[in-house]
Protein backbone atom coordinates (compact mmCIF):
# COMPACT_ATOMS: atom_id res chain seq x y z
CA UNK A 1 0.00 0.00 0.00
CA UNK A 2 2.87 2.42 0.73
CA UNK A 3 4.10 2.15 -2.88
CA UNK A 4 0.61 2.93 -4.19
CA UNK A 5 0.26 5.87 -1.81
CA UNK A 6 3.71 7.18 -2.68
CA UNK A 7 2.96 7.05 -6.41
CA UNK A 8 -0.29 8.92 -5.84
CA UNK A 9 1.44 11.73 -3.93
CA UNK A 10 4.41 11.93 -6.26
CA UNK A 11 1.96 12.80 -9.00
CA UNK A 12 -0.04 15.14 -6.77
CA UNK A 13 2.99 17.17 -5.68
CA UNK A 14 4.51 17.44 -9.14
CA UNK A 15 2.74 20.77 -9.64
CA UNK A 16 -0.04 20.84 -7.02
CA UNK A 17 -0.71 24.11 -5.21
CA UNK A 18 -1.82 23.72 -1.60
CA UNK A 19 -4.81 25.87 -0.71
CA UNK A 20 -5.28 26.97 2.92
CA UNK A 21 -8.68 25.85 4.23
CA UNK A 22 -10.31 27.07 7.41
CA UNK A 23 -9.94 23.61 8.96
CA UNK A 24 -6.16 23.84 8.48
CA UNK A 25 -6.10 27.42 9.82
CA UNK A 26 -8.11 26.37 12.88
CA UNK A 27 -5.61 23.55 13.50
CA UNK A 28 -2.62 25.89 13.12
CA UNK A 29 -4.23 28.31 15.59
CA UNK A 30 -3.80 25.61 18.24
CA UNK A 31 -0.02 26.12 18.13
CA UNK A 32 1.24 28.78 20.51
CA UNK A 33 3.82 31.35 19.46
CA UNK A 34 5.49 31.09 22.87
CA UNK A 35 8.96 29.56 23.09
CA UNK A 36 11.17 28.33 20.28
CA UNK A 37 9.96 24.79 19.83
CA UNK A 38 11.37 21.90 17.82
CA UNK A 39 8.42 20.98 15.63
CA UNK A 40 7.91 17.95 13.38
CA UNK A 41 5.41 18.51 10.56
CA UNK A 42 4.17 15.01 9.70
CA UNK A 43 2.94 14.84 6.11
CA UNK A 44 4.37 18.28 5.42
CA UNK A 45 3.60 18.44 1.70
CA UNK A 46 5.28 21.42 0.07
CA UNK A 47 5.37 23.45 3.29
CA UNK A 48 2.17 25.52 3.52
CA UNK A 49 1.64 24.58 7.16
CA UNK A 50 5.34 24.69 8.06
CA UNK A 51 5.59 28.28 6.88
CA UNK A 52 2.78 29.24 9.25
CA UNK A 53 4.43 27.34 12.13
CA UNK A 54 7.84 28.90 11.46
CA UNK A 55 6.21 32.35 11.45
CA UNK A 56 5.32 31.70 15.10
CA UNK A 57 9.04 31.46 15.87
CA UNK A 58 9.51 27.69 15.85
CA UNK A 59 12.07 25.49 14.10
CA UNK A 60 10.32 23.01 11.81
CA UNK A 61 11.43 19.73 10.26
CA UNK A 62 9.06 18.16 7.74
CA UNK A 63 8.55 14.58 6.63
CA UNK A 64 6.51 13.28 3.71
CA UNK A 65 6.30 10.12 1.61
CA UNK A 66 6.67 12.14 -1.61
CA UNK A 67 10.11 13.03 -2.95
CA UNK A 68 8.53 15.75 -5.09
CA UNK A 69 6.91 17.28 -2.02
CA UNK A 70 10.16 17.27 -0.02
CA UNK A 71 12.12 18.79 -2.91
CA UNK A 72 9.68 21.70 -3.03
CA UNK A 73 9.61 21.83 0.78
CA UNK A 74 13.40 22.20 0.97
CA UNK A 75 13.26 24.92 -1.69
CA UNK A 76 11.44 27.02 0.91
CA UNK A 77 14.47 26.71 3.22
CA UNK A 78 13.17 23.98 5.54
CA UNK A 79 14.85 20.77 6.64
CA UNK A 80 12.85 17.89 5.22
CA UNK A 81 13.09 14.12 4.90
CA UNK A 82 11.38 11.55 2.70
CA UNK A 83 9.93 9.03 5.13
CA UNK A 84 7.37 6.25 5.12
CA UNK A 85 5.55 6.84 8.39
CA UNK A 86 3.79 3.50 8.00
CA UNK A 87 7.10 1.95 9.10
CA UNK A 88 8.54 4.28 11.75
CA UNK A 89 9.59 7.85 12.47
CA UNK A 90 13.33 7.81 11.91
CA UNK A 91 14.25 10.03 14.88
CA UNK A 92 15.60 9.29 18.36
CA UNK A 93 13.31 9.25 21.39
CA UNK A 94 12.19 12.67 22.68
CA UNK A 95 13.40 14.57 19.58
CA UNK A 96 10.60 17.14 19.32
CA UNK A 97 8.63 19.51 21.53
CA UNK A 98 5.57 19.52 19.29
CA UNK A 99 4.20 17.35 16.49
CA UNK A 100 1.83 18.72 13.85
CA UNK A 101 -0.18 16.10 11.94
CA UNK A 102 -3.00 17.55 9.86
CA UNK A 103 -5.19 15.12 7.89
CA UNK A 104 -2.60 12.37 7.62
CA UNK A 105 -3.62 9.64 10.03
CA UNK A 106 -6.68 8.64 7.99
CA UNK A 107 -4.40 7.71 5.05
CA UNK A 108 -2.56 5.00 7.00
CA UNK A 109 -3.17 1.27 7.04
CA UNK A 110 -1.93 1.12 10.64
CA UNK A 111 -2.68 4.47 12.34
CA UNK A 112 -1.90 2.98 15.74
CA UNK A 113 1.72 2.66 14.57
CA UNK A 114 1.93 6.40 13.94
CA UNK A 115 0.30 7.13 17.30
CA UNK A 116 2.90 4.98 19.06
CA UNK A 117 5.82 6.51 17.16
CA UNK A 118 4.52 10.04 17.73
CA UNK A 119 4.45 9.36 21.47
CA UNK A 120 8.01 8.03 21.36
CA UNK A 121 9.64 10.97 19.52
CA UNK A 122 7.85 13.60 21.61
CA UNK A 123 9.50 14.97 24.75
CA UNK A 124 7.68 14.36 28.04
CA UNK A 125 5.25 17.25 28.41
CA UNK A 126 5.30 17.85 24.63
CA UNK A 127 2.18 18.23 22.49
CA UNK A 128 0.61 16.64 19.45
CA UNK A 129 -1.71 18.83 17.35
CA UNK A 130 -3.73 16.61 15.03
CA UNK A 131 -6.71 16.91 12.70
CA UNK A 132 -8.68 14.41 10.63
CA UNK A 133 -12.07 14.28 8.88
CA UNK A 134 -15.03 13.42 11.09
CA UNK A 135 -16.69 10.41 9.52
CA UNK A 136 -19.74 10.88 11.79
CA UNK A 137 -20.38 14.33 10.24
CA UNK A 138 -24.10 14.95 9.69
CA UNK A 139 -23.72 15.21 5.91
CA UNK A 140 -22.17 11.73 5.74
CA UNK A 141 -24.95 10.37 7.94
CA UNK A 142 -27.61 11.89 5.70
CA UNK A 143 -26.01 10.60 2.51
CA UNK A 144 -25.66 7.12 4.03
CA UNK A 145 -29.46 6.95 4.06
CA UNK A 146 -29.28 7.43 0.27
CA UNK A 147 -26.80 4.56 -0.04
CA UNK A 148 -23.58 6.59 -0.31
CA UNK A 149 -20.50 5.24 1.50
CA UNK A 150 -17.63 7.14 3.10
CA UNK A 151 -15.18 5.75 0.56
CA UNK A 152 -17.26 7.39 -2.16
CA UNK A 153 -17.48 10.75 -0.41
CA UNK A 154 -14.05 11.30 1.13
CA UNK A 155 -10.53 11.42 -0.31
CA UNK A 156 -9.88 8.32 -2.47
CA UNK A 157 -6.83 7.41 -0.39
CA UNK A 158 -8.55 7.40 3.01
CA UNK A 159 -8.05 4.01 4.63
CA UNK A 160 -9.49 4.75 8.09
CA UNK A 161 -12.62 6.66 9.04
CA UNK A 162 -12.67 8.29 12.47
CA UNK A 163 -15.33 9.64 14.79
CA UNK A 164 -14.43 11.82 17.75
CA UNK A 165 -14.75 8.78 20.03
CA UNK A 166 -12.64 6.39 17.95
CA UNK A 167 -9.93 9.00 17.38
CA UNK A 168 -9.72 9.71 21.10
CA UNK A 169 -9.53 6.00 21.90
CA UNK A 170 -6.69 5.48 19.43
CA UNK A 171 -4.59 8.34 20.78
CA UNK A 172 -5.20 7.79 24.49
CA UNK A 173 -4.44 4.12 23.89
CA UNK A 174 -0.96 5.22 22.76
CA UNK A 175 -0.48 7.12 26.03
CA UNK A 176 -1.58 10.64 25.10
CA UNK A 177 -3.81 12.86 27.20
CA UNK A 178 -6.48 14.91 25.43
CA UNK A 179 -6.15 18.58 26.37
CA UNK A 180 -8.58 20.06 23.85
CA UNK A 181 -11.03 18.53 21.41
CA UNK A 182 -12.34 20.94 18.80
CA UNK A 183 -13.89 20.82 15.38
CA UNK A 184 -14.75 22.83 12.34
CA UNK A 185 -18.50 22.73 12.86
CA UNK A 186 -20.21 23.03 9.48
CA UNK A 187 -23.90 23.87 9.69
CA UNK A 188 -24.93 24.66 6.13
CA UNK A 189 -23.54 23.95 2.66
CA UNK A 190 -24.45 25.57 -0.66
CA UNK A 191 -23.36 24.87 -4.23
CA UNK A 192 -21.25 27.46 -6.02
CA UNK A 193 -23.76 29.23 -8.24
CA UNK A 194 -21.14 31.15 -10.23
CA UNK A 195 -22.02 33.98 -12.57
CA UNK A 196 -23.75 37.11 -11.33
CA UNK A 197 -24.78 35.66 -7.96
CA UNK A 198 -21.59 33.70 -7.31
CA UNK A 199 -20.33 35.93 -4.50
CA UNK A 200 -23.65 36.38 -2.69
CA UNK A 201 -22.99 33.69 0.00
CA UNK A 202 -19.90 35.62 1.16
CA UNK A 203 -22.18 38.49 2.18
CA UNK A 204 -23.76 36.16 4.74
CA UNK A 205 -20.49 34.83 6.17
CA UNK A 206 -20.08 31.71 4.03
CA UNK A 207 -16.61 30.45 3.05
CA UNK A 208 -15.77 29.11 -0.41
CA UNK A 209 -13.84 25.84 -0.68
CA UNK A 210 -12.76 23.34 -3.33
CA UNK A 211 -13.88 19.73 -3.27
CA UNK A 212 -10.90 17.40 -3.57
CA UNK A 213 -12.58 14.68 -5.60
CA UNK A 214 -14.36 16.84 -8.18
CA UNK A 215 -12.30 20.08 -8.08
CA UNK A 216 -15.63 21.95 -8.01
CA UNK A 217 -16.36 24.60 -5.38
CA UNK A 218 -18.98 24.90 -2.67
CA UNK A 219 -19.84 27.36 0.10
CA UNK A 220 -20.07 26.50 3.77
CA UNK A 221 -21.18 28.29 6.91
CA UNK A 222 -18.93 27.08 9.71
CA UNK A 223 -16.75 28.03 12.67
CA UNK A 224 -14.34 26.46 15.15
CA UNK A 225 -16.11 25.06 18.16
CA UNK A 226 -15.45 22.87 21.18
CA UNK A 227 -19.13 21.85 21.38
CA UNK A 228 -21.35 19.49 19.39
CA UNK A 229 -18.40 18.18 17.38
CA UNK A 230 -19.66 14.60 17.31
CA UNK A 231 -22.39 15.51 14.83
CA UNK A 232 -21.66 18.94 13.37
CA UNK A 233 -17.89 18.93 12.77
CA UNK A 234 -16.63 17.91 9.34
CA UNK A 235 -13.06 18.09 10.70
CA UNK A 236 -11.91 16.94 14.14
CA UNK A 237 -9.03 18.79 15.82
CA UNK A 238 -7.27 17.54 18.94
CA UNK A 239 -4.49 18.94 21.08
CA UNK A 240 -2.88 16.14 23.07
CA UNK A 241 0.05 15.94 25.44
CA UNK A 242 2.58 13.34 26.48
CA UNK A 243 2.57 13.13 30.27
CA UNK A 244 5.64 14.68 31.93
CA UNK A 245 8.13 12.50 33.75
CA UNK A 246 7.19 11.90 37.40
CA UNK A 247 9.05 14.11 39.86
CA UNK A 248 12.05 12.46 41.46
Amino acid sequence: MSNVLQAFYEEKYRDHVERPRTSKLFTLDCISSEGHLRVLDIGCGTGENSRAIAAKGHRVHGIDISENAIARYRAHGFEGSVMDIEQALDFPDASFDLLFCSEVIEHLAAPERLASEAFRVLVPGGKLVLSTPNSAFWVYRALAVLGRTLSELQHPKHLHFFSRRSLGQLLTGAGFRIERALGRNMYLLLPDFGGLFGAVPAWFGFQKEERFRTKSFFWHWSHRSARWNTLWADTLIMVLSKPPRPAA
